[in-house]
């Protein structure tokens, strides 16, 4: 395996239950879909900061042992989790309260069952969620984030990434399966833009923490409330535009890039 995503694999990697429990001081959780019940990869909630800002939270964690990680299906995402967040965000919005992914998943659960219960369209219904939202919202990638599982996240007005994190349409092991051994898995991370450095010179990321910091839980926390606090002072219209226009000036660029 890539020694990059050995790193970002490593059961001591910080997880968002850990930020999550240092942002919000006060949380209430929010548990399943009510369909199909609850999804153990998730954390979702409201809760408040230390400043008193009211926030929606929204973490994926792989687990940090075999049973956990069982228990959580490595992070990868099936309908409840999707529709469990969609609630959350709906209520959030409902409330005027900004939203806050943490993201570490490989994807979206591609089993037989979550294909039976409508996966695509839970994701498809995310993004779009995500993406009109009139309050603001932002993502973390405290380690990888794939595939339209993770989009349907990542479609914020800010996003922040630790150095060594990893964002694509794809696993690195997927584009090297797609290239049929064309690219080794270390080839795939570099080909195509998903690594933090490659993503904020492309103007898609905004932030790039040094995973090494001795503080970083503390510096990602203030760094969310900083960011949260700039976007509030943005009017609803401009917090939906500016999502778009995020997205598609990274896209009339690509050509270029």
């Amino acid at each position: 395996m890539d020694e990059r995503l050995r790193r970002l694999r490593a059961a001591d990697r910080l997880s968002a239950p850990t930020v999550i429990k240092a942002l919000l001081p006060t949380m209430v959780a929010q548990h399943g879909d009510r369909v199909l019940g609850d999804d153990a990869a998730l954390t979702a909630g409201f809760g408040r900061t230390a400043q008193q800002q009211g926030l929606a939270v929204l973490g994926i964690d792989r687990g940090h042992d075999l049973k956990t990680r069982r228990e959580k299906n490595g992070g990868a995402l099936a309908v409840a989790g999707y529709r469990t967040a969609q609630r959350v965000v709906q209520h959030a919005e409902k409330f005027g309260f900004p939203v806050v992914s943490l993201i570490n998943m490989p994807g979206a659960d591609a089993s037989p069952k979550s294909e039976r219960f409508g996966q695509s369209q839970a994701i498809a219904d995310l993004i779009a969620t995500m993406g009109q939202l009139t309050v603001p919202n932002l993502v973390v990638f405290l380690g990888e984030g794939h595939s339209g599982g993770a989009l349907a996240f990542a479609n914020a007005n800010a996003m922040i990434m630790l150095d060594d994190s990893l964002f694509n349409v794809a696993s690195p092991e997927a584009v090297a399966a797609i290239l049929h051994g064309q690219q080794t898995v270390s080839e795939a991370i570099d080909l195509l833009p998903m690594t933090a450095a490659d993503l904020q010179r492309r103007g898609l990321v905004d932030q790039v923490i040094d995973h090494q910091r001795p503080d970083l839980v503390a510096t990602l926390c203030q760094q969310i409330i900083t960011t949260i606090t700039t976007l509030q002072t943005q009017s609803a219209s401009t917090l939906i535009a500016q999502r778009e226009a995020k997205f598609q000036a990274f896209l009339d660029q690509w050509p270029q890039a």
